[in-house]
């Protein structure tokens, strides 16, 4: 089984993924986390801007840029997945070409890194949870495209595998502004080279707006959930374990029918 959140950048799906990760563990489900790519915010920063703004964060920067391309040589020694992968990315950029080049470059990247990860979670026999996956791929693709309109999102979410569940992580604006704000102040100065602008950021909300509404008018299994707070986290992480039981009842029943 492959859940899959999304929703936008500031939300809290990496803490979503992880408390319910840990949940799911401790029910005795087997549970493979496949996390995205942005170093984890600093632990100990908490609201104000660090005291020392241009501190290097050089462990999560190195981590950011050596990871993808240790994935790269992995994926590179079996030809025949490579191929695959390779037309994934060039089938979705061609849908929702970036506006810049290094952008396109970028994104073809990840795509080959999330298509390999993807089928290898496709053919486990257990739960596989990514943090954001194609469905976020796809807003950000919308995000950094041209002239982009619904019929190209509903092309793009066509060509692209889907998942089992997917989950939507919500907030307003003005949380997610503050939030954005603070996730900028821990990072350093090479670290938000990777991340887009404030605005840019927020326009996402409108993109998983539309693409929630696609998702939802064909049927696919969307839950809601929310890590606002201690409360919220684990009231959605209840709901979801809920869904979670009923979605594995009915895939017993069908075995044994």
């Amino acid at each position: 089984m492959i859940i899959e959140l999304f929703g936008p950048p500031g939300v809290g799906k990496t803490t979503f993924a992880h408390a319910l990760t840990n949940r799911l563990r401790e029910c005795g489900h087997v549970v493979d986390l496949t996390l995205s790519y942005r170093p984890a915010e600093h632990p100990s920063a908490q609201g104000a801007c660090a005291s020392d703004p241009a501190q290097p964060r050089i462990a999560a920067v190195a981590r950011r840029l050596s990871r993808p391309f240790l994935e790269m040589l992995t994926i590179a020694r079996n030809p025949f997945a490579l191929s695959h992968d390779i037309g994934a990315a060039a089938g979705l950029i061609k849908i929702l070409p970036p506006r810049n080049v290094a952008a396109a470059i970028r994104l073809s990247q990840y795509i080959l890194r999330l298509s390999h990860s993807w089928h290898t979670a496709s053919v486990t026999g257990h739960i596989v949870l990514f943090d954001q996956a194609f469905v976020q791929l796809i807003c950000s693709l919308a995000l950094l495209g041209r002239d982009v309109d619904a019929s190209l999102i509903a092309r793009a979410l066509e060509a692209s595998p889907k998942s089992d569940l997917l989950i939507r992580l919500d907030a307003s604006r003005e949380i997610l502004a503050e939030r954005l704000k603070n996730r900028e102040c821990q990072q350093s100065a090479i670290e938000r080279l990777f991340e887009l602008d404030m605005a840019t950021n927020l326009d996402s909300v409108q993109i998983i707006d539309r693409l929630h509404d696609l998702l939802r008018n064909r049927g696919q299994l969307v839950m809601r959930a929310s890590s606002l707070d201690r409360r919220s986290l684990r009231e959605s992480v209840d709901d979801i374990e809920k869904q979670l039981i009923v979605l594995f009842r009915a895939e017993r029943t069908a075995i044994a029918s």
